[in-house]
């Protein structure tokens, strides 16, 4: 069984800690609930990603990524995918609970770093950082 990380949420303070591993039960699986996001949820884009979100009243956010097929390959899509799972996991903490969020990306980010501001960007659009 993989260890998971628990890291302190200000360097040097260890009272509070937060789990920050993606674990499959805060991710949206079915595609019925991918495309009642779709249908009914708010849309906000940047350059090379979009995101769609439904607010659902749970406990915590959920995340979907879907990369589209202009990618050049199988490899690049699915890096794509590592990326905005990586920055969903070291941002998830700060998201306001009770959302359904699906992310569509597309091709241009080479960084986690791109990536994850992509995404700060667009959650803060959103209004969904705490």
């Amino acid at each position: 069984m993989r260890k998971r990380s628990i890291e302190p949420l200000v360097p040097g303070i260890h009272e509070e800690q937060f789990d920050r591993s993606f674990p499959k039960h805060l991710r949206v699986r079915k595609s019925r609930e991918i495309d009642h996001v779709f249908k009914d949820g708010a849309r906000f884009s940047c350059k090379g990603m979009r995101m769609q979100v439904l607010k659902t009243g749970e406990q915590e956010s959920r995340a979907a990524f879907i990369a589209v097929r202009s990618f050049s390959g199988a490899v690049a899509r699915n890096r794509a995918k590592r990326l905005a799972r990586e920055s969903w996991r070291l941002l998830r903490y700060r998201i306001k609970p009770g959302y359904d969020i699906v992310f569509v990306l597309y091709p241009g980010f080479a960084a986690l770093s791109d990536c994850r501001s992509a995404m700060q960007y667009l959650l803060r659009k959103a209004d969904l950082l705490r």
